[in-house]
C-alpha cells in the first residue's frame, strides 16, 4: 500500500506543478497578446486542478484502507 499513497502524492505534486505551469502560460499570453497560448494556460490550470485533486483522493483513499486493515487486525 505504500506504493499507492507515494504515486498518489506524486499526482498531487505534478498537478500542482502544472496549475503553476498554466499560470505562467495564461500570464505571458496576456502579456504578449497571443490567445493560443492563454487558452492553454488556463487548459492547463484546470488539468493540474484535476490531477491534484485526484492524488489528493487516491491518497485519502490509500489512508481509509490501510486504517481499517489495522483495525481489523486487533
Amino acid at each position: 500500500m505504500p506504493t499507492f499513497r507515494r504515486k498518489a502524492a506524486e499526482q498531487e505534486i505534478k498537478g500542482v506543478g502544472q496549475k503553476i505551469k498554466g499560470v505562467a502560460q495564461e500570464i505571458a499570453g496576456r502579456a504578449t497578446g497571443n490567445k493560443d497560448m492563454r487558452a492553454k494556460g488556463e487548459v492547463n490550470q484546470v488539468a493540474g486542478h484535476v490531477r491534484s485533486r485526484a492524488g489528493e483522493a487516491a491518497r485519502k483513499i490509500g489512508s481509509a484502507v490501510s486504517r481499517e486493515k489495522s483495525r481489523n487486525r486487533r
